[in-house]
């Protein structure tokens, strides 16, 4: 038998001593780790805080030096810039003159929007007329009402010149002008509540004017006792229908005057209320554009819809007509639909079902564009201020009369819509010169995904539409006028190109700052009568405070100068680096200056230029032409650069241009250079391509 394995012994339990000491060395040895931590950490914070001492070292010794360069060339330019805004300011005084003086010649029965003591009490002498006893004078009422519109449009207008004026140095000239507002945001405020108060006191007074007409409604029943009024003062359009007859057969009511047909349902047909339609069309008609929150606007005027209660009617008792005074004797009361039932509070009932709809058939105007596809109509929802579409179907367009139709169920403000960003964002622009040398003209022409492209003439003082040369445009084709009209009567026409920031989340785009922007279109425009300039691919890759665009030098203005659109349009499309016709990238870096960058439409990636987030970065700042500030194209194209061996590298001189298209620069009238900033800034065309 083989020998009984040994039994394996049990391990022997250590002391108290070998525990304790155990214990210690992996105390010690956490002890010496955890130093060992702090001292790599203590020597990296070392580190970063002597690069980050350099960093801020070379930063400020390279902010420094290019803040003696900014100084100096500011210096320069002083002079020229100075004495264009000079001859700006003057120009613009005669300009108000002119205005003041033709405004007498018209015996404008309004004050203009700068005379605010006469604007006060125009506004407090309306605001009483309301509450007159003769309200039923139509031609009074509506007389008034042309009076608040007259004052809209030109408040509307000095709305836009406040938000896209684009201003220079400020002189005694300037300052001179500055009669009534301490600041551009108090006046557009101030502008901003003359519209709202002038757009209420129009609804009251018609209001009022409605009310008194129903008051004393049978005075104007027929032979067979039909109450049914239309009165069309300018662009004011107004009709009643009272129903008197409770026929459950009637299904449409028409309104002659207007244009308007009626597909009225048959609760309608039963109730004891009146019908009042107001077409408003024209410019200014859509007092909801400047609130609304979504991205509707309206097109074509505006349609207000709505269901009135009656008053009492009137007894006649040997001889005498007996009315009942209640409060619908001095307003109107709105009745909504679907209509409550009988004890029903109106506020606050809510019907279980969808109501029939009414049929509308109205006229459109025959200047209107429509781009919407498919055509949508919308209502008011003053709850939401919001153009809201819920509710409304079988929108249709018949071309051959001109005439809109659709079915509704809510009875409120009605009107066919487009949105805001329909033209957004612009595909590409592009600016080119159109005078020839030493010429103060220059077209902006926009694709914005259009059969044509929308092409701007800009020139002294004036801008002038060339495309596109749709039928609904012939009144605006070739007619010179100020670029902030010409947008704005595109903008009635349903042709949209006054972007504003609240469109921006629609459009998809980010928005620049706004001293960015404006300053990149004064610079640019500096150089619109002698260089080609054209949207840039990397322009919303940019930050913010960035802005982006390509250039081309025309030099051979002895053959005619390459300026035709064929000619922007290869030029841009080849982007050739070296030659006559080469193309160059510059960029606008807040409000510091202008810089080249190397970012081409034709390269893959976006090449950023350095930063100045480490010692690296900030020293490349300083060894690369690329990002390099100028205080103005003027001084950044004459290519004169602070990196060391720029003046024999043959980067500087492919990016410099010609000393005599500087000089022509220098010498382009600053009245062009002024409209053609001002058009580009309203046409926002760095925060929208």
């Amino acid at each position: 038998m083989p020998p009984k394995a040994g039994k394996t012994g049990k391990k022997k339990k250590k002391s108290k001593e070998e525990l304790e000491e155990e214990r210690r060395q992996a105390e010690e040895a956490a002890r010496l780790a955890e130093e060992e931590r702090l001292r790599a950490e203590e020597a990296e914070r070392q580190r970063l805080a002597e690069l980050e001492r350099q960093r801020l070292e070379l930063l400020g010794q390279f902010l420094a030096a290019e803040g003696a360069r900014l100084d100096v060339q500011l210096a320069e330019l002083d002079p020229l810039l100075r004495q264009c805004e000079h001859e700006r300011v003057r120009s613009r005084n005669e300009a108000l003159e002119a205005t003041e003086w033709e405004r007498f010649l018209r015996c404008v029965r309004v004050p203009a929007p700068r005379q605010r003591v006469e604007v006060t009490e125009f506004l407090l002498r309306m605001n009483e007329s309301v509450r007159d006893e003769d309200s039923r004078n139509m031609e009074e009422a509506f007389r008034a009402c042309e009076d608040c519109r007259t004052m809209i449009l030109e408040t509307r207008q000095a709305l836009l010149d406040a938000r896209y004026r684009v201003v220079g140095p400020a002189g005694p000239e300037e300052e001179a002008t500055r009669k009534v507002r301490a600041t551009p945001v108090d006046w557009t405020r101030e502008l901003e509540s003359d519209l709202r108060a002038l757009y209420n006191i129009i609804n009251a007074r018609i209001d009022r004017f409605t009310a008194a007409v129903l008051h004393h409604c049978d005075e104007y029943a027929n032979e067979r006792n039909e109450i049914q009024l239309g009165h069309v003062a300018g662009t004011f359009k107004w009709g009643v229908w009272v129903n008197t007859a409770k026929n459950p057969r009637l299904k449409v009511v028409e309104m002659p005057q207007l244009g308007v047909t009626l597909d009225i349902p048959k609760q309608i047909a039963l109730a004891n209320v009146a019908l009042r339609v107001q077409h408003r069309s024209g410019p200014a008609s859509d007092e909801f554009f400047w609130r609304c929150g979504n991205q509707w606007m309206a097109v074509g005027g505006v349609l207000v819809v709505d269901l009135l209660a009656l008053p009492p009617g009137a007894k006649k008792v040997r001889g005498w007509t007996l009315r009942q005074v209640t409060a619908l004797a001095s307003n109107v009361q709105r009745v909504p639909y679907p209509i409550p039932p009988a004890g029903a509070d109106p506020l606050t009932w809510q019907s279980e079902e969808e109501p029939p709809p009414m049929g509308v058939t109205a006229p459109l105007p025959p200047d209107v564009v429509l781009l919407q596809d498919p055509l949508q109509v919308a209502w008011w929802d003053e709850p939401h201020q919001i153009w809201n579409v819920d509710g409304i179907s079988n929108v249709a367009y018949d071309p051959a009369t001109n005439y809109v139709s659709f079915h509704t169920t809510h009875l409120a403000p009605l009107a066919l819509v487009m949105s805001r960003t329909r033209l957004l964002p612009y595909k590409r622009w592009n600016v080119r010169p159109t005078g020839g040398r030493n010429g103060n003209s220059a077209a902006v022409t926009l694709d914005c995904g259009l059969d044509e492209p929308v092409v701007i003439e800009v020139s002294i003082k004036t801008a002038t539409l060339s495309s596109p040369t749709w039928p609904q445009l012939q009144s605006l084709l070739g007619v010179a006028m100020p670029p902030l009209d010409l947008l704005q009567a595109l903008s009635d026409r349903g042709l949209h190109l006054l972007p504003e920031d609240r469109d921006a989340a629609a459009a998809g785009v980010m928005v620049k700052e706004r001293a960015t922007e404006e300053a990149m279109c004064k610079d640019l425009a500096l150089l619109g009568g002698v260089f080609l300039m054209a949207s840039s691919r990397w322009n919303q890759t940019a930050a913010p405070d960035e802005a982006l665009a390509r250039l081309s030098e025309v030099a051979d203005w002895e053959e005619g100068g390459r300026t035709l659109p064929q000619h922007v349009t290869r030029i841009f499309d080849k982007e050739k680096e070296d030659g006559e016709r080469r193309v160059l990238a510059v960029m606008r870096r807040g409000v510091k200056g202008v810089a080249f960058c190397d970012a081409l439409d034709k390269r893959e990636e976006y090449p950023r230029l350095p930063g100045t987030e480490s010692v690296e970065a900030v020293k490349a700042c300083g060894e690369t032409i690329f990002g390099e500030v100028h205080a103005s194209v003027l001084t950044l194209l004459r290519g004169q650069f602070a990196v060391p061996g720029a003046a024999e590298s043959p980067l500087a001189l492919r990016l410099s241009a010609s000393s005599e298209s500087l000089e022509l620069a220098r010498t382009t009238s600053p009245l062009f250079t002024a409209t053609l900033a001002q058009t580009m800034m309203a046409l926002r065309l760095f925060s929208f391509s």
